[in-house]
């Protein structure tokens, strides 16, 4: 492997972690919320997928240098894929479905997203 294809490797895990963390935080937060208001149930997947998406893009913003929106797209999808696994494992179940599919294709766009608005940011 190349140096620039480690670099690349290396910035795209660094977004990951930090898209990850920050999902959970958000999470964590939003869960506060949910029990000291007793906000519906009707609200939190759409509120949770809000969260993601920001994050992978927060993730992107300020992690990755070159190649931005492919590097973007792979995070999110990946970001997508840690915190499937990460929610599976504290819920105690693992269920796989469409849904599934599009949120990770949801996380890949909102990275390349993401990765554009850092590049842009950058380039000035």
């Amino acid at each position: 492997m190349s140096g620039e294809s480690r670099r690349l490797v290396a910035q795209t895990c660094k977004s990951v972690c930090v898209s990850a963390l920050i999902v959970l935080a958000a999470v964590l937060v939003f869960a506060l919320f949910i029990r000291l208001f007793s906000i519906s149930s009707a609200v939190i997947m759409p509120v949770n997928q809000v969260i993601k998406l920001l994050s992978v893009a927060a993730g992107c913003i300020l992690c990755l240098r070159e190649k931005p929106v492919l590097c973007g797209a792979a995070a999110g999808a990946a970001t997508a894929v840690v915190t499937y696994f990460l929610f599976s494992a504290v819920a105690g179940a693992i269920s796989f479905g469409w849904g599934n599919v599009a949120d990770f294709l949801f996380g890949a766009a909102a990275g390349a997203v993401g990765g554009a608005i850092g590049g842009i940011i950058r380039g000035r």
